[in-house]
């Protein structure tokens, strides 16, 4: 019987050390305004994944590799759930860096980060997205976002 209750130990503190901010975590995009050209709001967009963990507290952290990645405005229809640390690593992972205006903007990085989560910002009325998302697509030139999928094993 201690044998056992010892080993239920292990396994309990073995699962609460593995279990965190890589455990579905919700999602959302933000964004914010950053000029008007003839009459063309351009809005520069950022992803955010939420975190709760008894050791490190809980809040949002948000990436932009891009620039810019606080003060923004909830985009509509971005909220989900995802994985906590593939929404990190497409912005901080080299291997998901693109030239800028040539494979993607901050539109395709955030939608790399809210993958996981199903969600992307085409629905949330994002100043600009009409454009890139037609001229670079969802998730960036396709080249670079196979090698952001495969450096942040994303394909499942």
């Amino acid at each position: 019987m201690k044998k056992a209750l010892i080993i239920l130990t292990i396994l309990c503190v073995s699962i609460a050390f593995t279990t965190g901010p890589a455990d579905a975590a919700s999602m959302k995009g933000m964004k914010y305004g950053i000029f008007n050209i003839l009459g063309i709001q351009a809005d520069h967009t950022y992803h955010c994944a939420y975190y709760s963990s008894w050791w490190s507290g809980s809040g949002y952290d948000c990436w932009s590799w891009t620039g810019g990645e606080s003060g923004g405005d909830y985009i509509s229809n971005t909220y989900g759930y995802g994985d906590y640390d593939d929404s990190k690593c497409t912005s901080a992972n080299w291997g998901c860096r693109y030239i800028y205006a040539v494979q993607g903007v901050c539109h395709q990085e955030a939608n790399r980060g809210l993958y996981t989560s199903g969600k992307n910002i085409a629905s949330g009325n994002v100043g600009g997205y009409w454009l890139t998302g037609v001229v670079f697509g969802t998730y960036g030139e396709w080249s670079s976002w196979t090698v952001c999928k495969t450096s942040c094993w994303l394909w499942w």
